[in-house]
């Protein structure tokens, strides 16, 4: 399974937002039917499964886009199997914890940035095509800040595009420092919590009690001040996007008024 999520064949594949609503409805039925017999529990009736299965492919778009179809069998399949933590019963929140816990695995993570950086690596694309990218990016990340999820992967992309073309005024960023240290530590929480190996487990409290104790001592090591930044850069795009959802703002339409702004790198 972890080589199935490492190749790049399966990264450069269309995600859910980009493959037609029956294709990511029967990826999303098979997946589940599947976890049924291998916990070998009845599969419900037939209403029941299809109210299962619609809601577990509508959280796949709304809050999950990113997931591609051949992900999902591999997420359930070690989700089942308590790689992110107990579960109880086959339900809706049941699945989502399955995918939240695979999109933030190590593996899964190492595997897009592996992928986006080769995508990097290929033919240099024109600036015009530069600037679709970071717009698809932007509103991916846009639809994840609105079904209350946090652009994990991509933020540091989108918080860089956005800035450039100055969609980021400056008073988002005041005081953001205490509150980007209080969410890194919250993650480096959550990430142990759901850390079934030992020593592994180990490693990670070591690294979150080094960052309290670092901070105590106000003296943090630079690695751990960069984590601080980008976590802070994070925070940042929700912020802005939790005001564009509140101004109704067309994002699309905003980010085209900005092309003539942006300078490819």
């Amino acid at each position: 399974m972890n080589e199935l999520i490492k190749s790049d064949s399966v990264m450069s594949r269309p995600n859910a937002l980009q493959v037609h609503e029956n294709e990511l409805f029967n990826a999303v039925n098979i997946s589940v039917t599947k976890c049924f017999a291998d916990l070998n529990r009845e599969v419900p009736p037939q209403n029941n499964m299809n109210y299962l299965v619609n809601e577990v492919t509508n959280s796949i778009l709304n809050k999950f886009p990113g997931l591609r179809l051949q992900e999902i069998p591999v997420c359930f399949a070690k989700g089942i199997r308590g790689e992110y933590g107990e579960f109880y019963g086959l339900s809706v929140i049941s699945f989502e914890q399955f995918i939240e816990g695979y999109i933030h695995s190590p593996e899964r993570q190492e595997a897009a940035k592996t992928h986006y950086k080769q995508l990097e690596q290929k033919t240099e694309p024109t600036a015009y095509e530069k600037f679709d990218t970071a717009k698809h990016l932007t509103i991916e990340a846009f639809m994840t800040v609105k079904n209350n999820g946090q652009p994990m992967i991509t933020g540091a992309t989108v918080y860089a595009f956005l800035d450039q073309i100055g969609l980021i005024h400056k008073d988002y960023k005041k005081g953001m420092y205490k509150p980007a240290t209080d969410e890194l530590i919250k993650d480096y929480e959550r990430e142990i919590g759901l850390c079934m190996e030992i020593i592994k487990r180990r490693h990670l409290t070591a690294r979150l009690e080094s960052l309290n104790e670092n901070l105590a001592k106000d003296s943090i090591t630079q690695s751990q001040h960069e984590e601080i930044l980008r976590v802070g850069k994070r925070l940042i795009l929700v912020n802005l996007m939790r005001d564009w959802m509140i101004e109704e703002v067309n994002v699309e339409e905003l980010i085209e008024y900005h092309r003539s702004q942006y300078k490819a790198k």
